[in-house]
């Protein structure tokens, strides 16, 4: 939106469109955030007390206001996220379950070592293709 003029009033509705998004989703997705900190440091839910939550609320909202400071640039956020998040959904994760559901349920059987090589070979793939995104939009963005 910043190639847009600034006068120009559909760029301003969009500008605030996006603002009020942003906003609203915000709570949601940090909820999210925290519930995984709390998997991560393997927290058990019982333990999960009203000052705990507040306690690493206030660590996450420090580090993300700080990350915010220095980084203006959505689209750099959002490409590398779509770098390093959206292609191992779309090319690796699928392929690592296809791979042991083969070999759980199959044993792993010779017939299926092509298509086992095949979704090798899209591992891989997915692998160099989520780097060289990351990679390329932090490059065109410093």
């Amino acid at each position: 939106l910043n190639n847009y003029s600034s006068s120009d009033p559909l760029a301003i509705v969009c500008r605030l469109a996006v603002g009020i998004s942003t906003l609203t989703a915000y709570p949601i997705v940090f909820h999210g955030v925290r519930d995984g900190v709390f998997d991560v440091l393997e927290i058990p839910f019982s333990e999960q007390m009203m000052e705990k939550s507040r306690q690493v609320t206030y660590i996450l909202l420090a580090f993300l206001t700080l990350t915010a400071i220095f980084i203006s640039d959505l689209g750099l956020i959002n490409a590398v996220g779509g770098g390093l998040v959206t292609t191992p959904i779309v090319f690796v994760f699928p392929t690592l379950m296809y791979k042991a559901a083969v070999n759980m349920k199959l044993g792993g059987v010779l017939e299926h070592r092509g298509e086992i090589g095949f979704a090798s070979g899209m591992t891989v793939v997915g692998i160099f293709i989520g780097t060289v995104g990351a990679w390329i939009a932090v490059q065109t963005t410093l």
